[in-house]
């Protein structure tokens, strides 16, 4: 009965939807000039793109609630856009981060107390139903009750989940609106202005949790932001190809994705004789050599201190040291009060800012100056002499590229060592160039971000968050990650304190996400046992129970090993699985069983470093390139005491490639077994 119901509201709902749909593009785009015209275009344009996306998933979700001041249960549909029919004015679909969709991810079925925070004040009141819907291609394909008024059975909630759950993947990561768990509500919908850091566990959906975030901030304080002055920092480019469509899904559009090291490069040095040392070639050199890297004094705050001591220094050194007397036998401006300008009328600008005010107010002075002369001629001559004497006077403030900054700084640290050629210029470097830019040159107000997301945030160096914080208008940050994972050695931090000190306890909120949702219990359960040989492991993941099969270990002959890979490959795809990842250590050994794979597999990709983009299918590559990537099943090759020893860094790498598995793990490994699994090993 209840399914039947459904269909024909479904119906209903998607013939409004239909006919406003249709009405909207039918009308021309106006590109005219007129504000009027483009104020109703903008309008029209918004209510296009809502309707588009109700148009492919009209709704999710369903919410029976009577409010204290009504006698009336009213049914709410939630959906990923708003939608009010234009012919009644009512609330056709509630767009989920409306104040009262909050109330479908918070209500477990046992608040006393039901109520949301509206523009109005305080709405209290009562839930009568909970319904998940699921529609495809305009039909109606299942409805899960996850909580019903008086019925103490339904428990709807974990089966919709783990139907969710179970879903395959394929190349992208996908929006989760219909599955926001409590936790990850509260995280979505913290209030701005304070640095949201979180620590999640691997499959805990802390990235998710982040785009969504992004998406209920537009949305919240849309008077406050605007998604062109938001940025989002990912850890590579094949990882923002992943997440490319979440924020598409979800309607919002122009937040800039990038990387930091390509934002730096391009936005901030702006000096074609700099070159950026590849990030990836640097990386997959560590991973394959396995030496122990020094630690990153360049990203540390003591190093930020330094420089700025220099600058500040270097600034001193260049100011002005005599009067400003461009004519013989006539009064200039007094060194004193050139001084009293720098220091108190431009106190609050940068170098180059100083130096423009200060060279503005001098060619002011002399054009008055020289209007005291009274012939023409002579008013000309002096404006020439006169300018003249002033590009002579302020030469010494002759403008520098950042690294020509950076080499005097660290020569008068006497740390010339540590200055990288102008091609080879290093990722401890970025942050310090960034800085030297930003005080020297100054930040325009249309360049603060008014939010920033960071993804794989232990791999960030304190350095590097302050200088995006200076750039970032009242501490507005999501910065998120995962400390088991911080497989790039001395690039990052080993705890979340370095961060939240940085803001200031007041300034920030520290969350932890121990659920995951990814995994099957017995992978989960397998990969914190890795982690458990951490001398100071982070909190275990916690698997929401999803049951499937035991992790497979197993021992074959060097011989047979390209062997049990095509076998394994063929069981896997026998078994429907859409994403297959073969993963082994390093991209040398994936260079040395490629060939023999592929004849076998043509439809086998392999993934380096150098890769923009996750094709999806079937996959060979490193397990370091394999983070942040999710596939239905994961072979681990070559899990034996020489590639993975009992150390920090091969225990992350080994805990990461294992967590890539959402439904399948195996792994075979010759000669004797890592000690990492020698107790399941057979």
């Amino acid at each position: 009965m209840a399914f039947e119901e459904e269909k024909q509201v479904l119906n209903k709902t998607l013939a409004v939807i239909n006919k406003q749909y249709q009405r909207l593009v039918e009308i021309p785009e106006y590109i005219g000039d007129d504000f009027t015209e483009n104020v109703l275009e903008d309008s029209r344009q918004r209510v296009r793109k809502s309707l588009t996306i109700a148009k492919k998933e009209p709704y999710f979700a369903r919410l029976d609630f009577k409010d204290e001041e009504n006698e009336e249960v009213k049914a709410i549909y939630i959906g990923k856009a708003g939608v009010f029919d234009e012919n009644t004015g009512e609330v056709l679909i509630t767009d989920w981060r409306a104040p009262i969709a909050s109330l479908f991810y918070s209500f477990s079925g046992s608040e006393d107390d039901v109520y949301y925070q509206s523009p109005d004040g305080v709405i209290e009141g009562e839930i009568y139903l909970k319904r998940n819907i699921v529609t495809y291609e305009q039909e109606l394909q299942r409805i899960v009750d996850r909580y019903i008024r008086g019925d103490q059975e339904t428990s709807g909630g974990d089966e919709f989940l783990l139907y969710k759950l179970g879903d395959q993947k394929d190349n992208r990561l996908r929006d989760i609106v219909a599955t926001i768990q409590g936790e990850q509500n509260t995280i979505i919908r913290y209030p701005l202005n304070k640095a949201v850091i979180i620590q999640g566990a691997a499959g805990s959906g802390k990235t998710t949790v982040a785009l969504h975030r992004l998406a209920f901030l537009l949305y919240e304080y849309r008077e406050q932001l605007m998604a062109h002055r938001m940025i989002i920092f990912a850890p590579n480019t094949i990882f923002l190809d992943y997440i490319s469509q979440v924020l598409p899904e979800l309607g919002v559009g122009d937040i800039v994705q990038t990387t930091f090291p390509k934002w730096v490069m391009t936005s901030i040095i702006d000096d074609p004789t700099c070159k950026l040392e590849s990030l990836s070639e640097r990386r997959k050199a560590f991973f394959e050599s396995g030496t122990v890297q020094p630690d990153n004094w360049k990203g540390s705050l003591e190093f930020q201190q330094q420089i700025r001591e220099q600058l500040s220094q270097l600034e001193k050194d260049w100011l002005p040291e005599e009067d400003f007397i461009p004519w013989e036998n006539k009064q200039g401006v007094p060194l004193e009060k050139i001084k009293s300008w720098i220091k108190v009328d431009f106190k609050n600008n940068s170098v180059i800012k100083k130096y423009e005010r200060l060279k503005a107010k001098l060619t002011r002075w002399i054009e008055i100056e020289a209007k005291m002369y009274v012939e023409k001629k002579e008013q000309e001559q002096a404006r020439k002499d006169g300018k003249k004497e002033l590009r002579r006077y302020l030469r010494k403030w002759k403008k520098r590229k950042p690294y020509e900054l950076y080499a005097q700084i660290l020569k008068r640290m006497k740390r010339a060592d540590l200055l990288p050629s102008k091609d080879k210029i290093t990722l401890d470097d970025l942050a310090p160039l960034f800085d030297i830019h930003d005080y020297w040159y100054g930040i325009e107000k249309d360049e603060r971000f008014d939010h920033v997301v960071i993804d794989e945030a232990q791999d960030f160096s304190p350095y590097q968050v302050s200088v995006l914080n200076a750039r970032t208008r009242t501490a507005s940050f999501t910065i998120l990650g995962d400390l088991a994972q911080g497989i790039h050695s001395n690039e990052g931090i080993d705890e979340w304190e370095n961060f939240i000190n940085l803001f200031g306890t007041s300034r920030s909120k520290f969350f932890q996400m121990t659920k995951s949702y990814r995994s099957t219990y017995e992978i989960i359960a397998f990969s914190n046992t890795i982690l458990s040989h951490l001398a100071n492991p982070p909190a275990y993941a916690e698997p929401v129970f999803r049951s499937g099969e035991e992790v497979s270990i197993q021992q074959v002959k060097t011989e047979e090993k390209i062997v049990k890979i095509i076998t394994w490959v063929g069981e896997m795809k026998d078994q429907g699985m859409n994403t297959i990842a073969v993963i082994l250590r390093s991209e040398a050994d994936c260079n040395k069983v490629y060939p023999k794979l592929k004849d076998a597999i043509p439809e086998l990709n392999m993934i380096t470093t150098e890769d923009k983009s996750y094709k999806g299918g079937i996959s060979l590559l490193p397990v370091y390139v394999s983070k942040g990537l999710e596939f239905d099943s994961v072979l681990m090759v070559d899990v034996d005491e020489i590639h993975y020893p009992a150390i920090e860094q091969t225990i992350k790498l080994l805990y990461v490639g294992c967590t890539r598995a959402l439904h399948h793990l195996s792994i075979i490994y010759c000669g004797k077994a890592s000690k990492l699994i020698s107790n399941r090993s057979k």
